[in-house]
Protein backbone atom coordinates (compact mmCIF):
# COMPACT_ATOMS: atom_id res chain seq x y z
CA UNK A 1 0.00 0.00 0.00
CA UNK A 2 1.37 3.20 -0.68
CA UNK A 3 1.56 6.18 1.55
CA UNK A 4 -1.05 8.22 -0.51
CA UNK A 5 -3.46 5.18 0.25
CA UNK A 6 -2.26 5.05 3.92
CA UNK A 7 -2.85 8.58 3.96
CA UNK A 8 -6.31 8.60 2.17
CA UNK A 9 -7.93 5.37 4.47
CA UNK A 10 -6.67 6.54 7.67
CA UNK A 11 -8.20 9.89 6.93
CA UNK A 12 -11.53 8.47 6.38
CA UNK A 13 -11.64 6.51 9.44
CA UNK A 14 -10.83 9.79 11.24
CA UNK A 15 -13.55 11.55 9.61
CA UNK A 16 -16.14 8.84 10.14
CA UNK A 17 -15.05 9.25 14.20
CA UNK A 18 -15.19 13.27 14.27
CA UNK A 19 -18.61 12.60 12.17
CA UNK A 20 -19.64 10.22 14.64
CA UNK A 21 -18.84 12.61 17.55
CA UNK A 22 -15.56 10.92 18.84
CA UNK A 23 -13.25 12.84 21.07
CA UNK A 24 -10.05 15.29 19.04
CA UNK A 25 -7.65 12.82 21.24
CA UNK A 26 -8.92 9.42 20.49
CA UNK A 27 -9.20 10.38 16.64
CA UNK A 28 -5.24 11.05 16.55
CA UNK A 29 -4.63 8.11 18.64
CA UNK A 30 -6.50 6.00 16.17
CA UNK A 31 -5.69 7.40 13.08
CA UNK A 32 -1.90 7.27 13.69
CA UNK A 33 -2.33 3.64 15.09
CA UNK A 34 -3.64 2.95 12.00
CA UNK A 35 -0.83 4.35 10.26
CA UNK A 36 1.92 2.68 11.60
CA UNK A 37 -0.25 -0.52 11.56
CA UNK A 38 0.34 -0.02 7.73
CA UNK A 39 3.99 0.92 8.15
CA UNK A 40 3.23 4.82 7.64
CA UNK A 41 4.44 7.23 10.51
CA UNK A 42 1.55 10.18 10.44
CA UNK A 43 0.85 12.98 12.56
CA UNK A 44 -2.98 13.79 12.84
CA UNK A 45 -4.23 17.02 13.74
CA UNK A 46 -8.08 17.07 14.64
CA UNK A 47 -10.15 20.41 15.02
CA UNK A 48 -14.33 20.02 16.06
CA UNK A 49 -15.00 20.54 11.92
CA UNK A 50 -11.58 19.12 10.41
CA UNK A 51 -8.68 16.63 10.26
CA UNK A 52 -5.52 17.12 9.15
CA UNK A 53 -2.75 13.86 8.37
CA UNK A 54 1.00 14.45 7.66
CA UNK A 55 3.69 12.20 6.81
CA UNK A 56 6.63 13.09 9.12
CA UNK A 57 9.37 11.52 6.40
CA UNK A 58 8.61 14.11 3.97
CA UNK A 59 5.42 16.70 3.36
CA UNK A 60 2.72 14.85 1.77
CA UNK A 61 -0.03 16.02 3.86
CA UNK A 62 -4.12 15.38 3.44
CA UNK A 63 -6.86 17.80 4.94
CA UNK A 64 -10.55 17.04 5.17
CA UNK A 65 -13.32 19.30 6.69
CA UNK A 66 -16.30 17.56 8.60
CA UNK A 67 -19.50 18.33 9.84
CA UNK A 68 -20.58 17.46 13.27
CA UNK A 69 -23.31 14.91 12.55
CA UNK A 70 -24.53 14.12 16.06
CA UNK A 71 -23.34 11.15 17.88
CA UNK A 72 -23.09 7.30 16.89
CA UNK A 73 -20.99 5.50 19.32
CA UNK A 74 -21.87 2.50 17.79
CA UNK A 75 -19.51 3.48 14.71
CA UNK A 76 -16.68 4.85 16.91
CA UNK A 77 -16.52 1.43 18.78
CA UNK A 78 -16.41 -0.36 15.46
CA UNK A 79 -13.74 1.22 13.88
CA UNK A 80 -11.39 1.96 17.27
CA UNK A 81 -11.76 -2.07 17.45
CA UNK A 82 -10.93 -2.46 13.68
CA UNK A 83 -7.75 -0.15 14.27
CA UNK A 84 -6.73 -2.26 17.71
CA UNK A 85 -7.60 -5.85 15.26
CA UNK A 86 -5.15 -4.17 12.31
CA UNK A 87 -2.67 -2.85 15.06
CA UNK A 88 -2.38 -6.88 16.58
CA UNK A 89 -2.38 -8.35 13.01
CA UNK A 90 -5.78 -9.84 13.54
CA UNK A 91 -7.19 -8.52 9.48
CA UNK A 92 -5.46 -7.80 6.96
CA UNK A 93 -4.90 -4.16 5.27
CA UNK A 94 -7.53 -4.87 2.44
CA UNK A 95 -9.91 -6.10 5.29
CA UNK A 96 -9.64 -3.05 6.92
CA UNK A 97 -10.16 -0.84 3.82
CA UNK A 98 -13.49 -3.06 2.83
CA UNK A 99 -14.62 -2.86 6.50
CA UNK A 100 -14.32 1.19 6.43
CA UNK A 101 -15.86 1.00 3.13
CA UNK A 102 -18.66 -0.54 4.06
CA UNK A 103 -19.40 1.80 7.47
CA UNK A 104 -18.74 4.88 4.91
CA UNK A 105 -21.34 3.92 2.58
CA UNK A 106 -23.50 1.80 4.43
CA UNK A 107 -24.47 3.88 7.79
CA UNK A 108 -27.39 3.13 9.54
CA UNK A 109 -29.38 4.84 11.80
CA UNK A 110 -31.97 3.40 14.12
CA UNK A 111 -36.08 3.79 13.07
CA UNK A 112 -37.69 6.98 14.17
CA UNK A 113 -40.25 5.06 16.06
CA UNK A 114 -37.55 3.30 18.22
CA UNK A 115 -35.84 6.39 18.55
CA UNK A 116 -39.01 8.09 20.14
CA UNK A 117 -40.06 5.66 22.33
CA UNK A 118 -36.33 5.31 23.72
CA UNK A 119 -36.71 9.16 24.19
CA UNK A 120 -39.91 8.48 26.41
CA UNK A 121 -38.13 6.13 28.48
CA UNK A 122 -35.11 8.31 29.06
CA UNK A 123 -37.58 11.21 29.71
CA UNK A 124 -38.97 9.20 32.83
CA UNK A 125 -34.88 8.65 34.35
CA UNK A 126 -35.59 11.62 36.86
CA UNK A 127 -38.52 10.30 38.36
CA UNK A 128 -36.14 7.37 39.68
CA UNK A 129 -34.62 9.78 41.82
CA UNK A 130 -37.54 11.61 43.59
CA UNK A 131 -40.95 10.40 44.68
CA UNK A 132 -43.32 11.32 41.89
CA UNK A 133 -47.18 10.60 41.37
CA UNK A 134 -47.83 7.68 38.51
CA UNK A 135 -49.66 10.54 36.20
CA UNK A 136 -46.23 12.73 37.04
CA UNK A 137 -44.52 9.14 35.89
CA UNK A 138 -46.67 8.50 32.59
CA UNK A 139 -46.47 11.93 31.40
CA UNK A 140 -42.94 12.36 31.23
CA UNK A 141 -42.96 9.91 28.85
CA UNK A 142 -45.57 10.97 26.56
CA UNK A 143 -44.42 14.37 26.49
CA UNK A 144 -40.88 13.67 26.27
CA UNK A 145 -41.83 11.12 22.78
CA UNK A 146 -43.82 14.33 22.00
CA UNK A 147 -40.85 16.16 22.27
CA UNK A 148 -38.19 14.75 20.81
CA UNK A 149 -41.00 13.65 17.79
CA UNK A 150 -41.01 17.49 16.85
CA UNK A 151 -37.27 17.72 17.44
CA UNK A 152 -37.05 14.80 14.46
CA UNK A 153 -39.16 16.56 12.50
CA UNK A 154 -38.21 20.49 12.91
CA UNK A 155 -34.69 18.94 11.66
CA UNK A 156 -35.98 17.39 8.63
CA UNK A 157 -37.80 20.28 7.50
CA UNK A 158 -36.01 23.48 8.36
CA UNK A 159 -32.63 23.95 7.88
CA UNK A 160 -32.58 26.77 10.33
CA UNK A 161 -29.81 26.46 12.80
CA UNK A 162 -30.93 25.35 16.64
CA UNK A 163 -34.95 25.07 14.98
CA UNK A 164 -35.06 21.81 16.44
CA UNK A 165 -34.29 22.79 19.65
CA UNK A 166 -36.39 25.44 20.14
CA UNK A 167 -39.24 23.94 18.68
CA UNK A 168 -38.74 20.70 20.90
CA UNK A 169 -38.83 22.74 24.12
CA UNK A 170 -41.29 24.94 22.94
CA UNK A 171 -43.57 21.49 22.33
CA UNK A 172 -42.58 19.90 25.65
CA UNK A 173 -42.92 23.62 27.79
CA UNK A 174 -46.81 23.91 25.98
CA UNK A 175 -47.94 20.05 26.62
CA UNK A 176 -46.23 19.91 30.14
CA UNK A 177 -48.29 23.12 31.06
CA UNK A 178 -51.72 22.08 29.37
CA UNK A 179 -51.40 18.90 31.64
CA UNK A 180 -51.35 20.66 34.99
CA UNK A 181 -54.14 22.82 33.54
CA UNK A 182 -56.22 19.90 33.23
CA UNK A 183 -55.42 19.27 36.70
CA UNK A 184 -52.66 16.03 35.97
CA UNK A 185 -49.96 17.08 38.47
CA UNK A 186 -49.50 20.34 40.51
CA UNK A 187 -46.07 20.98 38.91
CA UNK A 188 -45.40 21.07 35.75
CA UNK A 189 -41.44 22.06 36.22
CA UNK A 190 -40.85 18.61 37.48
CA UNK A 191 -42.84 16.77 34.35
CA UNK A 192 -40.94 19.21 32.10
CA UNK A 193 -37.38 18.48 33.72
CA UNK A 194 -37.73 15.11 32.80
CA UNK A 195 -39.28 15.30 29.09
CA UNK A 196 -36.44 17.51 28.26
CA UNK A 197 -33.68 15.26 28.99
CA UNK A 198 -33.32 13.49 25.87
CA UNK A 199 -32.84 17.37 23.94
CA UNK A 200 -30.04 17.93 26.36
CA UNK A 201 -26.54 17.49 25.25
CA UNK A 202 -25.31 15.25 27.79
CA UNK A 203 -22.60 13.47 25.59
CA UNK A 204 -21.34 16.58 24.44
CA UNK A 205 -20.68 18.00 27.83
CA UNK A 206 -19.01 15.22 28.51
CA UNK A 207 -16.78 15.15 25.66
CA UNK A 208 -16.00 18.20 26.42
CA UNK A 209 -15.02 18.21 29.93
CA UNK A 210 -12.89 15.13 28.92
CA UNK A 211 -10.99 17.15 25.73
CA UNK A 212 -10.19 19.96 28.52
CA UNK A 213 -8.59 17.67 30.29
CA UNK A 214 -6.85 15.95 27.95
CA UNK A 215 -5.39 19.43 26.79
CA UNK A 216 -7.82 19.90 23.46
CA UNK A 217 -8.61 23.06 24.98
CA UNK A 218 -10.05 24.29 21.61
CA UNK A 219 -12.36 21.61 20.99
CA UNK A 220 -13.00 21.67 24.38
CA UNK A 221 -14.40 24.98 24.77
CA UNK A 222 -16.06 25.09 21.36
CA UNK A 223 -18.05 21.72 21.91
CA UNK A 224 -18.94 23.63 25.88
CA UNK A 225 -20.13 26.36 23.69
CA UNK A 226 -22.03 24.79 21.36
CA UNK A 227 -23.82 22.87 24.49
CA UNK A 228 -24.19 25.69 26.36
CA UNK A 229 -26.48 27.33 23.16
CA UNK A 230 -28.40 23.80 22.74
CA UNK A 231 -29.21 24.20 26.06
CA UNK A 232 -30.16 27.73 26.16
CA UNK A 233 -32.35 27.51 22.75
CA UNK A 234 -34.03 24.87 25.10
CA UNK A 235 -34.95 27.03 27.70
CA UNK A 236 -35.86 29.57 24.91
CA UNK A 237 -38.33 27.66 23.74
CA UNK A 238 -39.88 26.54 27.42
CA UNK A 239 -40.13 30.57 28.43
CA UNK A 240 -42.01 30.98 25.13
CA UNK A 241 -44.45 28.28 25.83
CA UNK A 242 -44.61 29.15 28.98
CA UNK A 243 -45.79 32.67 27.78
CA UNK A 244 -47.99 31.47 25.04
CA UNK A 245 -50.03 29.36 27.50
CA UNK A 246 -50.30 31.80 30.11
CA UNK A 247 -52.22 34.59 27.43
CA UNK A 248 -54.65 32.16 26.37
CA UNK A 249 -55.62 30.50 29.46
Amino acid sequence: MTEDETLSISLDAGVLLLSSGAESFRIEETVERIASSLNVNIICYVTLTSIMVSTTENTKTKICKSKIAGFDLQIVDVINELSRSLERGQITSNDFIKRIETIKNNRSSFSLPLKVLSAGLVAMAPSLIYNTSVISYVSMFFIGMIGYYVYQYTEKKSSAIYAPEFMGGLAIGIFCLIGQYLGLYNHYQFVALGAVMPLVPGLSITNAIREIIFGDIISGIVRSMKSLIIVSTLVAGLLVSIELVQFFY
